[in-house]
C-alpha cells in the first residue's frame, strides 16, 4: 500500500484531549459529528471496499468499520423503531392490542439499541477488559544475554533532587545540573553493567557485552575492534514540538520567556526525555576504558536535533563526538540523511520505510529510552525509541497498529494483532543490531509522553522521583519489567495530575503487551502475519523472554523463583526483589 492510500489521521493523533472534548470547546454538538462520521466512514468504506475487498484487511478500513456498522445499526433500529411505532397505532385505533403491545415493544426496543449505537462512542470496537492477559509467571520465548534473560534495575534516591520542580515559570527543569547527581549516576550505570554480566569493571562488562552480541549475530567470538561504529539511539522527540523555527536555529534550547499568545507551548517543555548524564557515563566508559575513539561514537535521536542542555554537557567532555542534526549542521552537529533505499519492510505488507545513514552505517547500538506511560502505545520504552528511527516527517503512519490508533479512544486493543513493535525489534538495524538495551528511569514519565515527570507513588518510590536507571541484554525481558513498574504505578487509582485523569490508566489497557508476547514467541504472532521486517524470507525466532512478576511487593520472576525459563529481576539494593528462593511454588 503506498503512501497516498493511507487513512490521513495527523490532525488527530497524540491529542491529549478527546474529540468529545475538543467538540465541547467549539460547540459542536457530539450527536451531529456522529452523524458525519457515520456518513463519511459508510462512504468511505463502501467506494475503497467493494472494488477491491482485500482492502477490508487495511487499517484505515478497521477504523472506519466499527464507525460505519454503529451508524447503520444506529439508522436501521431507529428507522425501525418508527415503523413499530406506526403499526402499533395503527393496531391500537383497530383495538388489536396484542399486536399494538408487540409493535411498542419492538419500537422500545430499537430505541434503546439506536441510543446505545448513536452516543458517538468511538470505541464501539473496544474491549472493556483492563490488564495483561496473561497471570504472573507464566514465561514465553527463549531468554537471551551472558546470563539469559536478566535485568538489572538499580534505584538510588540521591540520584535526583526531591525538591525539584519540572516548571516552566520557575525554569527548573529535570535536566538541570542541580537536581541530579552525575557522580551517583555514574556509579548507577556502571553498577549496573558490571550486575549485568557478572564482571568486577566495567571493562571486562563491555568486552561480555560485545562478545555476547557478535556471537548471537554473526557467530564470531570477537569483542569491539577498533574502528567499529557505535551509535546511541536516544529519545529527544518530543521537545522539538515546542519549539519555534528560530529556537530549533538558535541550538534547540527551551525559552525562557513567551510571547503573548505563547502560553499554549508551556506544557510542551520538561517533557520526559533522555537527560544528560547516563549518556555521559556511556560515553566516558566507552572513550576512556574500551578504547572507542571519539569520532566512531554517534549520539542522537535521528527524527531531531540534540537539545541544547544535553549538547553543552556533552560537547564540554567529548568534543568529537559525532552529535546527529535532522535540520541543519549548526552548532556542532552533523547534518544526517535518510538511506537511499527502504530498510524496513513491515510485516503486514502496507508501508515500508527509509531509515538514517547513521543506522545503517552502525555496527553497533545502545538504545537509550525513558520509563513512561504513551497515549497511543500504553508505554513507550526501548521498542518505542526506534519510532524516531525512521526516516519519514513523524510516525504517524505506524500509529495505527499500537493501542490508540486515532485521537484519545483505545480502538485497537486486545491480542495477537499486527504490530509494528515488534519489527523495529526485529530489524536487523535497529533492535537485532543493539549491543545493550537501556532504560533511563531517573524522573519517571507522567500520564503521557507529552507530560513531564511526576514523583511515583508505589513503593520503593513512595512519592518521589523514580531515581532508577534498568539495563539488558534481553530487550523483552526488560521492557516487561518496566512494564510491570509502569502499569503498577499507572494503575487508575493512583492520581498524580487531579487535573486529568482520564490518562492515568494507560499502562493498563487490555494488549499493551501484545507486541512482548509476540516479540517473545511465533506462537502468539496473529493469522497471516510472518514478521520478517528485512525482507529474508525467513521469519523472527524469538526476541527474548516474557513474563509478569509474582506481585508488586516480591517482585519475582521465574529465575528469581530457583527456575531455569523466564526473567531474572537482580535489583541494586538487591532488597528490591524477595530473597527467598521457592523453587516451583509462586508466592
Amino acid at each position: 500500500m503506498s503512501q497516498n492510500k493511507r487513512f490521513d489521521i495527523s490532525g488527530l493523533q497524540g491529542k491529549p484531549s478527546s474529540i468529545r472534548d475538543r467538540m465541547r470547546t467549539w460547540r459542536i454538538p457530539p450527536r451531529l459529528l456522529f452523524f458525519l462520521m457515520g456518513i463519511v466512514s459508510t462512504a468511505w468504506f463502501l467506494l475503497r471496499v467493494i472494488p477491491k475487498p482485500s482492502r477490508a484487511a487495511y487499517p484505515c478500513m478497521k477504523v472506519a468499520a466499527p464507525l460505519m456498522s454503529g451508524f447503520v445499526l444506529y439508522l436501521i433500529s431507529m428507522g425501525g423503531a418508527v415503523v413499530a411505532f406506526r403499526k402499533a397505532g395503527r393496531n391500537l385505533y383497530r383495538a388489536r392490542y396484542l399486536a399494538a403491545f408487540l409493535f411498542l415493544v419492538a419500537a422500545a426496543a430499537g430505541i434503546v439499541v439506536s441510543l446505545l449505537h448513536g452516543s458517538f462512542n468511538l470505541s464501539a470496537a473496544t474491549t472493556q477488559v483492563s490488564g495483561p492477559a496473561d497471570g504472573p509467571n507464566q514465561p514465553m520465548g527463549t531468554a537471551r544475554g551472558a546470563n539469559p534473560g536478566r535485568v538489572v534495575w538499580v534505584w538510588n534516591p540521591d540520584a535526583t533532587n526531591e525538591n525539584c520542580m519540572n516548571n516552566f515559570d520557575r525554569q527548573d527543569w529535570f535536566f538541570k545540573p542541580e537536581n541530579t547527581n552525575g557522580r551517583i549516576v555514574g556509579d548507577m550505570v556502571r553498577s549496573s553493567l558490571m550486575e549485568l554480566t557478572g564482571k568486577k569493571n566495567i571493562r571486562e562488562s563491555w568486552d561480555v557485552l560485545f562478545k555476547t552480541h557478535n556471537l548471537r549475530k554473526y557467530g564470531l567470538d570477537s569483542g569491539y575492534r577498533k574502528g567499529q561504529k557505535i551509535f546511541i539511539k536516544i529519545n529527544q522527540g518530543t521537545s522539538r514540538l515546542g519549539l519555534t523555527p528560530e529556537e530549533k536555529d538558535n541550538g534547540f534550547y527551551y525559552p525562557s520567556t513567551l510571547k503573548p499568545g505563547d502560553e499554549k507551548r508551556k506544557p510542551l517543555y520538561g517533557a520526559t526525555e533522555t537527560g544528560p548524564y547516563v549518556v555521559l557515563e556511556l560515553l566516558r566508559e566507552l572513550v576512556y576504558e574500551v578504547g572507542v575513539d571519539q569520532e566512531d561514537i554517534g549520539v542522537g535521536d535521528p527524527m531531531t536535533d540534540i537539545c541544547g542542555h544535553n549538547y553543552e554537557v556533552w560537547h564540554g567532555e567529548f568534543p568529537g563526538i559525532v552529535y546527529t542534526g535532522k535540520y541543519s549542521d549548526k552548532h556542532g552537529r552533523t547534518l544526517i540523511k535518510p538511506t537511499e533505499k527502504d530498510l524496513l519492510f513491515y510485516s503486514d505488507k502496507i508501508y515500508t520505510d527509509k531509515l538514517y545513514d547513521v543506522l545503517e552505517n552502525a555496527d553497533y547500538l545502545i538504545n537509550s529510552a525513558c520509563l513512561k506511560p504513551h497515549m497511543s502505545a500504553g508505554i513507550t520504552l526501548t521498542a518505542k525509541n526506534h519510532f524516531g528511527s525512521q526516516a519519514r516527517e513523524n510516525a504517524i503512519h505506524l500509529h495505527y497498529s499500537l493501542m490508540v490508533p486515532i485521537g484519545s479512544r483505545p480502538l485497537n486493543t486486545g491480542y495477537r494483532k499486527y504490530r509494528v513493535l515488534v519489527d523495529l525489534m526485529g530489524s536487523k538495524y535497529l533492535g537485532q543490531n543493539t549491543v545493550l538495551y537501556l532504560v533511563e528511569g531517573l524522573f519517571g514519565g507522567g500520564s503521557s509522553e507529552t507530560r513531564t515527570p511526576v514523583k511515583y507513588l508505589s513503593p520503593p518510590f513512595c512519592n518521589d522521583w523514580c531515581s532508577s536507571v534498568f539495563v539488558s541484554q534481553d530487550q523483552v525481558a526488560l521492557e516487561s519489567v518496566c512494564f510491570d513498574i509502569l502499569r503498577n504505578e499507572w494503575n487508575g487509582k493512583n492520581k498524580h495530575d487531579p487535573a486529568n485523569n482520564a490518562s492515568e490508566d494507560r499502562p493498563n489497557l487490555h494488549g499493551v503487551d501484545d507486541y512482548l508476547h509476540q516479540a517473545a514467541d511465533r506462537a502468539n504472532w496473529p493469522v497471516n502475519i510472518i514478521y520478517d521486517p528485512d525482507n529474508s524470507g525467513k521469519p523472527l525466532p524469538s526476541l527474548g523472554t516474557h513474563e509478569h512478576w509474582n506481585n508488586p511487593k516480591d517482585r519475582q520472576y521465574s529465575r528469581n523463583l530457583g527456575r531455569n525459563s523466564g526473567i531474572e529481576l537482580v535489583t541494586i539494593p538487591d532488597s528490591l526483589v524477595k530473597k527467598s528462593v521457592t523453587s516451583g511454588t509462586i508466592n
